[in-house]
């Protein structure tokens, strides 16, 4: 008899992942385009699960799906689920498929159920998960509305301090001569010529990483990890209170994002700000991919997912932390 074929998807705004699997193990792997619906509909979202499940099923065999687990931002509403589900059924050939935040995958991929991830990339949110299926979602409102503690936050505060260190309203920092070279500047008084029109978010978000390579040896750039640190710490505490969690239950944090990779100065400020708050908080970097995550969850469907194969030490440092 031939084992049941599942599909697991990180619908993403820039790229779409697919990996197909059975039961036990990873067989196929594929990538499409963007598929975030508030930027390219359903029928970009239709096109890039096709294009990545093509992709997967190629090493998988072609053969239809039992279950296929999509993560996708923007599909809190019942509503927008609704039709991205909908969508899918009509772009893949699978029994059933089911859609959830994106950030759900985190979880899954790291081994865990229930508990909070932490995003912080170009943009930053967080998501939290109760035992019993409740979820809450505390920011991802975007770079004019929100994403405290994320890349374009962090690269807009180090610019700022760049441009108030130069008038005398500001104390001096290496920033001054790091921020404008990064741009392809000379000068600070470049900096105007560079930033208007104004670069994409993505491209100033890539700013970050010159702010985090300072920390530690610039008092300027230690300030502004701190702060980004504060306001996810901020986050999540807000959204371990909004799931009114049972006394004692433990709190696994699982970071993720280009911002809170192993070694990050980010990730360091943002687990001693939590550990000191409350020591049930057991903060872990991501070791696997959010795509992992999604073929766990298809395998398991809506109730509790399963550690991915070959449980990543993501999920080991998690579990030795509240056993």
């Amino acid at each position: 008899m031939t084992e049941p074929l599942f599909l697991g998807f990180d619908a993403g705004g820039s790229k779409t992942i697919c990996l197909a699997g059975d039961r036990a193990t990873m067989l196929g792997r594929g990538q499409g385009g963007p598929a975030n619906p508030n930027v390219v509909g359903l029928d970009g979202f239709r096109s890039a699960l096709r294009e990545s499940a093509r992709g997967a099923l190629g090493s998988a065999g072609q053969r239809r799906a039992v279950a296929a687990w999509i993560g996708v931002a923007g599909s809190e509403r019942p509503t927008v689920r609704d039709a991205l589900r909908g969508a899918a059924l009509e772009a893949l050939d699978a029994e059933e498929v089911w859609i959830s935040h994106d950030a759900r995958l985190l979880l899954a991929a790291a081994g865990v159920s229930s508990g909070i991830a932490v995003v912080a990339g170009t943009g930053s949110s967080v998501y939290g998960r109760a035992p019993d299926g409740r979820e809450v979602t505390v920011g991802g409102w975007g770079h004019l509305l929100g994403d405290e503690g994320s890349g374009y936050d962090m690269a807009r505060r180090a610019l700022r301090a760049v441009t108030q260190a130069a008038d005398g309203r500001g104390p001096r920092t290496s920033l001054s001569q790091a921020m404008p070279a990064a741009l392809g500047a000379t000068h600070v008084a470049d900096l105007r010529e560079r930033c208007y029109p104004a670069p994409s978010v993505p491209q100033l978000a890539k700013l970050a990483k010159v702010v985090l390579d300072l920390a530690g040896e610039d008092e300027v750039s230690s300030s502004i990890v701190g702060a980004a640190a504060a306001d996810l710490a901020l986050a999540v505490q807000t959204c371990c209170r909004r799931l009114r969690l049972a006394p004692g239950t433990p709190l696994p944090v699982v970071a993720a994002g280009g911002l809170l990779g192993p070694g990050s100065a980010l990730l360091a400020s943002l687990t001693e700000r939590l550990e000191e708050q409350d020591p049930r908080y057991g903060v872990a970097p991501l070791a696997a991919e959010p795509a992992s995550g999604a073929l766990a969850l298809a395998r398991d469907g809506p109730g509790r997912a399963r550690s991915p194969v070959g449980e990543p030490a993501t999920s080991r440092k998690l579990k030795e932390t509240h056993s």
